[in-house]
């Protein structure tokens, strides 16, 4: 715990340091990958930093971490000042996170997703860790760059006291961190050194326009570790290049052996390339190949909650995690009270249609809603015919005027970051408690809500 000596300096300097974040992550990335190229190669996702995403979520979450840790004090005043700071400077976004997100625009009052406490901070982080197969020494590499790149963005701002304050916060959250990761490990029956495992490719059906579902199971006689309901993976295959990326996709049910994943090909943008990751499982990949994995990771998951009514609320290839839990219950419990909101552009690009209906049919207390947010009224029309909720095929995104929600339901948000917390944003609106909304943020998350509007930005 921080002295308060500690918590004293880290209140004075967090004003400089959010304004400075964008330079502080900036230079902390140029230091790992000099020192470190194999990890750029091989573990951190390339799209993500040549668009600046990895680089913002950094920013984000070192001024999170420390406001989170100045809140969560004993004696706190800082959230009572923070509110004080935002009422004299006209309202709207606060000055350190609009300091730290780049400079990024943003509507004022726009939903974000941002962790409240330091636990649900570093919990996440630890999990996207546990995913990349982060060691203990990494850990310490990270720190010892973090510090060299505070020094160097804060220059004579960056006392004795300020510096070992900010070590401070790293120190707690880096042996937190390591301690979560660890026991993920353990639960997979793995030491740390051995997360990865090879897979083999039984079975690749193309699920959608956009969309590849593959079966796999272990490449040896050691089966895959057995998964929770609503849990992902990670998958690293060789590029082209010789670089073996990693990305994470939700185990969508099925027999213990088999793990089921989909990917949707991610489009670029201009200037951005398309998904690497992505490209690879969708055009090169076939049955007989092997990948590498790591163990289940994710606390989205649903075995260890109360027997409340659910609420699912997905979008695109959010339908995943979904239908892994909804999987479960239908063999576990199949009188729960359920109901399912599933979002996609297009007809077309609804991976997953028929076995999400049929999962819901075989259950008597589920409901299924399906929202078209693109295309003909006439081809959504011949849809809801063939629907088995019929006129639940809609075009009115997140209305939840349609739904029967009460204050006992826990709803489960699966889906692109503007979309969840939109989607977020409207549920604590129509009186959901907020703890009870769960959700989890794959990839970085840079804070690229740009406001609450019908939430069709990003869908997939």
């Amino acid at each position: 715990m921080a002295s308060t000596a500690q918590l004293r300096a880290l209140r004075a300097s967090l004003p400089v340091v959010a304004e400075r974040a964008p330079a502080l992550a900036d230079d902390f990335y140029r230091r790992l990958f000099a020192a470190r190229p194999d990890l750029l190669r091989d573990r951190f996702n390339r799209g993500d930093l040549a668009q600046g995403r990895q680089q913002r979520e950094l920013a984000r979450t070192i001024v999170a971490l420390a406001e989170a840790v100045l809140e969560a004090a004993p004696g706190s005043t800082w959230a009572a000042d923070a509110d004080r700071h935002r009422a004299s400077s006209g309202g709207g976004a606060d000055r350190h996170r609009a300091s730290s997100d780049g400079g990024t625009a943003r509507q004022a009052g726009a939903p974000t997703l941002a962790p409240a406490t330091p636990g649900e901070i570093v919990s996440r982080l630890a999990q996207r860790h546990a995913a990349l197969g982060v060691t203990r020494d990494e850990y310490d590499l990270f720190g010892r760059h973090l510090a060299e790149s505070l020094a160097a963005t804060l220059g004579a701002e960056a006392t004795p006291a300020v510096v070992d304050a900010w070590a401070e916060v790293y120190r707690a959250a880096r042996d937190e961190m390591v301690a979560i990761v660890e026991a993920i490990y353990r639960q997979a029956d793995l030491e740390p050194g051995e997360e990865w495992r090879e897979a083999l490719v039984t079975e690749r059906r193309v699920e959608a326009e956009d969309v590849v579902a593959l079966t796999l199971v272990s490449a040896d006689s050691e089966a895959l570790p057995r998964y929770r309901a609503g849990q992902f993976a990670s998958v690293q295959v060789r590029l082209a290049d010789g670089a073996r990326q990693i990305r994470q996709y939700s185990l969508r049910g099925g027999p213990d052996e088999q793990w089921r994943i989909s990917a949707r090909l991610l489009v670029g943008e201009r200037p951005a390339p398309d998904g690497e990751v992505s490209s690879y499982l969708m055009r090169e990949l076939r049955v007989g190949d092997v990948v590498s994995v790591s163990p289940p990771i994710g606390s989205l998951t649903i075995d260890d909650l109360d027997d409340a009514p659910l609420l699912f609320v997905s979008a695109g290839i959010g339908c995943t995690p979904v239908l892994g839990m909804l999987d479960h219950l239908a063999r576990t419990e199949p009188d729960r009270h359920v109901t399912v909101l599933h979002f996609e552009r297009t007809p077309e690009r609804h991976a997953h249609r028929v076995e999400l209906e049929a999962l819901v049919a075989s259950m008597p207390n589920a409901t299924l809603r399906v929202s078209y947010t693109q295309g003909s009224l006439s081809a959504l029309g011949a849809l809801a015919e063939a629907s088995i909720d019929g006129p639940g095929v809609y075009l009115d995104p997140i209305d939840l005027d349609r739904v029967d929600l009460t204050p006992a339901h826990r709803v489960f948000l699966c889906g692109p970051v503007p979309f969840m917390a939109i989607a977020r944003a409207a549920l604590i609106g129509h009186g959901v408690d907020a703890e009870r909304v769960h959700y989890f943020v794959f990839g970085p998350d840079d804070g690229s809500v740009t406001g609450a509007d019908t939430g069709l930005r990003g869908l997939g």
